[in-house]
């Protein structure tokens, strides 16, 4: 990167770093692409000079991921496609009895986890997905994903960030042992119902133990992707530094993809809702250090996003909080909403 005078400042240049303001608010997040009528911005916030990012791959990346306007990726959609294609074979062989074969599992999930790392813009890019799949497979696939870019963020080397992926992406593989009649039931299940659900983490880490080639760290991040901070989770109801970590990494993208997804029995919830009750619960619940690192770094990808509110209107995200990245400004037509001085409203869902 480069310091550039203000005065110097061209359209297209891309920001280095996040300009903020008083009360951390962020005007500009790192990643901008410049217009003229952002030049004219800083101008008036009397910065002499910022950091802008040199052309290079770095920098492509960084002007996709900030950009309201995604660039479809069809090698990241058939990565994700033949992915799932393999995974569900595997579910359904597994479910017949037979056994998982490591070299197999390596095969379908290094290429989709290559595209994920490289692919920055990774909600943009499942909100592109078009999938038919039954949910347990989708939820599978987006959990991987989503815990990839977690331990991206965390700084995993490759090793580490390969079985994070996969024992996200198999974190619910004891499911196949379930009947299918309660694991596709249309409506909220029965207390005996559930109890029965809650043997897939069980059943999963007895599946994957006997798999060779498969790391201790991978099966403990699907025992425990259902234990919680406080000891109120299961099967072992251990608590805080117990829990593997990869099962804490697990538990939020198991969350946010959750409540997130359109089920037969609930609706969708809007991604900011949902980050709003994962921060809510990051201490005594979800761990506090994984929730920060995934809220700072996922809410980046709205600014510029097109959202609806719960009054109706519809606006764009301009702004961030760095204290609560999850009550952004949002402009609607001629005004701004602050959300974190305006608690009635709510954004209810993403359009674009």
């Amino acid at each position: 990167m480069r310091l550039v005078r203000t005065q110097d400042l061209q359209e297209g240049m891309i920001l280095a770093e996040d300009i903020a303001g008083k009360y951390d608010i962020v005007f500009l997040t790192g990643g901008t692409v410049l217009s003229d009528r952002h030049i004219e911005s800083l101008k008036k916030l009397d910065i002499s000079y910022i950091y802008v990012m040199e052309k290079t791959e770095e920098a492509v990346q960084e002007k996709e991921r900030h950009s309201s306007v995604i660039i479809v990726d069809r090698q990241f959609n058939k990565e994700y496609v033949q992915t799932i294609d393999q995974f569900k074979n595997m579910y359904q062989q597994i479910g017949l009895g037979n056994k998982i074969e490591h070299e197999v599992v390596g095969k379908f999930v290094m290429p989709l986890l290559k595209e994920v790392v490289k692919s920055n813009n990774i909600l943009g890019r499942l909100r592109q997905v078009e999938s038919t799949d039954a949910y347990t497979f989708r939820h599978s696939m987006n959990v991987g994903i989503l815990s990839a870019m977690i331990g991206k963020w965390l700084h995993y080397g490759e090793k580490d960030l390969e079985n994070l992926t996969i024992a996200a992406m198999f974190h619910d593989i004891g499911k196949s042992k379930i009947p299918e009649e309660i694991i596709n039931k249309p409506t909220v299940l029965t207390e005996e119902e559930f109890e029965i659900v809650k043997k897939h983490t069980t059943y999963g880490y007895e599946i994957l133990k006997t798999t060779v080639g498969i790391s201790f760290d991978i099966c403990c991040g699907v025992l425990q992707h259902h234990e919680r901070m406080d000891g109120s989770g299961y099967p072992l109801g251990i608590k805080g530094d117990k829990i593997h970590e990869f099962a804490k990494i697990i538990a939020v993208a198991d969350v946010f993809d959750a409540m997130t997804s359109q089920r037969m029995y609930r609706s969708k919830e809007s991604p900011f809702k949902v980050a709003e009750y994962i921060a809510e619960n990051s201490f005594g619940i979800l761990d506090p250090f994984i929730v920060g690192t995934f809220l700072e770094n996922i809410s980046r990808y709205y600014v510029g996003n097109i959202v609806k509110l719960n009054s109706g209107e519809v606006g764009e995200i301009v702004l961030l909080n760095k204290q609560m990245p999850t009550r952004p400004l949002v402009k609607v037509n001629d005004k701004f909403i602050d959300l974190l001085t305006n608690s009635q409203y709510e954004i209810v869902e993403v359009i674009a």
